[in-house]
């Protein structure tokens, strides 16, 4: 089950707001108090069950998901205008055959141009809430409509009793009494395991039952010795399984800890994953009246999550949700969790919020431009420090980017830039930008995005450090020697930018700083790294006041030509 398009009129601040959804994942960023949230509750609302209470008796007493009072737009009150929600679901016959069939074969068994032949068909349920709290829905299958209430009632309930939807708060760990938690041993069984399991327990319950009347004949019999006499009954209430949990433990160096017990990233994450196995099971069951493909909704996932942990999760929930063809959709602050592959399929929603604006509703920024990248960065805050030694990089004017390792290579490649150097000099309209350390580059989900935001960056790595970093980098396209390049020769000491300087340049910083090379070199710590860098400052500083020749600059010419050759 897919949702392909959204509408909501006078709900919150959703004054009036419609989406196309693309693909099976979709990100709904935005600014806090957008209306991100609006959109999920709006869903929920139609999809999920209201709050049911079994009372005294048996009888069972719902709220609806909607009050009018609390929920149609604020400035929309004194005009007593309607809430209207519009849901359009793309059902697939084999995949959520619990809805197909039921709709199909059951309530449209009579029509004789049913659509009983194509693959999916489409479900639009258009829900309106007026004032005087009266809910009225209509439904539509392809192109039939469910006229008769009493068959709108059946398949809303069949909809929503088949749990289609799953939601995931990250941002709250309050337990719902009215939620399916996703900890019950009923949502981890099979509806044939969970079969076989009942009619087993009924031999485990009678013996209960002989054991529990040997206890009230004795209790009885103590209870006799009271004035006022008592009759005991004990009974057992028949080992339902639907009220049983489990214990949901990790393991670390071969013990179980309980989930409670890890970080919250952990733990956020654990139970997203849960969330997305019960989906798996909904839609793998083979009882075909059980079987569906349920939506997930997730509010923020990156919650409690380092940035390069974003980066990885987000990575990971985009290529299930392809992989198991289950709709994930997001809200998030996180440019981690946006779709680089599919840019369509996020949505980025804004809204003014500044005390007596004219227009404090929800709206849909339109994205759909080659820069679609931009409005995103924005409104999301992407130079900010989480973004390390990349933000500078994020909101540069120019077209070329060149990504060296770290800020001596950039004194190196700018150096290269200066016009001394004639036909050899690097390209002076390239803006040099460091990244601090090969890892940073393994960040998939931030070079891309500036890949896709510049109109050509080539990245520069050490020889040592090509192979490590080669797998993350070429997979989003860069290309190696072509704009992914390695720097050094491959000799001991010289895989990196100082392994291109000329041998009488080593030979005198060495010559001329002894104590400082002893320690580069048997140094531990932060001895040893704080030599490092002095030498090689000293190594530029000699190697720029050097007489500038071909024969002595041949192996950073050789570079200079790959990196002008990537940017033409």
């Amino acid at each position: 089950m897919i949702i392909r398009k959204f509408f909501a009129q006078n709900y919150r601040t959703l004054e009036n707001v419609e989406l196309i959804f693309n693909g099976y994942y979709t990100a709904i960023s935005g600014k806090n108090n957008a209306g991100k949230s609006n959109i999920i509750r709006a869903v929920r609302g139609i999809l999920n069950q209201g709050v049911r209470f079994r009372i005294r008796g048996g009888s069972i007493f719902s709220i609806d998901a909607f009050e009018w009072n609390d929920e149609v737009t604020s400035w929309k009150k004194e005009t007593k205008a309607d809430i209207s929600i519009n849901i359009t679901l793309e059902i697939n016959k084999n995949a959520d055959a619990a809805i197909y069939k039921f709709l199909t074969n059951l309530i449209f068994k009579d029509v004789e141009t049913k659509a009983s032949e194509s693959e999916t068909e489409l479900l639009q349920i258009n829900y309106t809430k007026s004032y005087n709290n009266t809910s009225k829905y209509c439904i539509f299958w392809g192109d039939n409509e469910v006229k008769d209430d009493y068959q709108k009632q059946e398949v809303l309930k069949r909809l929503r009793s088949t749990d289609c939807l799953i939601f995931h708060n990250s941002t709250t760990t309050d337990f719902n009494p009215f939620d399916n938690n996703m900890d019950k041993v009923t949502n981890f069984i099979s509806p044939t395991d969970l079969c076989t399991l009942n009619k087993k327990k009924e031999d485990l319950v009678k013996i209960i039952q002989k054991s529990l009347k040997n206890h009230q004949d004795e209790l009885t019999e103590l209870l006799g010795n009271l004035e006022d006499k008592y009759e005991v009954s004990l009974s057992t209430q028949g080992l339902n399984f639907e009220r049983e949990t489990i214990n949901i433990s990790l393991k670390e160096r071969g013990a179980d800890v309980s989930l409670d017990d890890w970080g919250s990233g952990t733990k956020n994450r654990t139970l997203i994953f849960l969330n997305l196995l019960n989906a798996k099971r909904a839609q793998q069951t083979s009882n075909e009246s059980d079987r569906i493909t349920p939506i997930i909704l997730i509010e923020e996932p990156e919650c409690f999550l380092h940035p390069q942990a974003q980066a990885e999760f987000g990575r990971t929930l985009q290529d299930l949700a392809s992989e198991l063809q289950i709709q994930i959709i997001t809200t998030t602050h996180s440019p981690y969790l946006l779709s680089f592959k599919t840019p369509e399929s996020n949505i980025l929603i804004d809204r003014d919020t500044r005390p007596k604006c004219k227009d404090g509703s929800s709206h849909i920024i339109d994205t759909r431009t080659d820069k679609w990248y931009e409005p995103f960065a924005v409104a999301l805050g992407v130079n900010q420090a989480d973004f390390g030694p990349m933000k500078d990089v994020i909101f540069s004017e120019n077209s070329k980017i060149l990504l060296v390792e770290g800020i001596i290579d950039k004194e190196y490649m700018t150096f290269l830039q200066n016009s001394l150097h004639g036909d050899n000099a690097l390209s002076s309209d390239i803006e040099i930008f460091p990244y601090d350390g090969a890892d940073n580059i393994k960040n998939n989900i931030l070079m891309n995005f500036i890949k896709k935001k510049f109109k050509k960056v080539v990245v520069t790595v050490d020889l040592d450090r090509f192979n490590s970093v080669k797998k993350a980098v070429t997979s989003i396209g860069f290309k190696e020697n072509v704009d992914f390049i390695p720097i050094g020769i491959n000799e001991s000491g010289k895989q990196c930018m100082e392994g291109l300087i000329p041998t009488e340049v080593n030979r005198k910083v060495y010559a001329d700083n002894p104590d400082l090379a002893q320690k580069a070199i048997m140094a531990t710590g932060e001895a040893q790294k704080s030599a490092k860098n002095e030498i090689k400052k000293k190594l530029i500083e000699v190697f720029k006041q050097m007489p500038i020749q071909d024969d002595t600059h041949q192996l950073f010419y050789e570079l200079t030509k790959k990196i002008n050759k990537a940017f033409k």
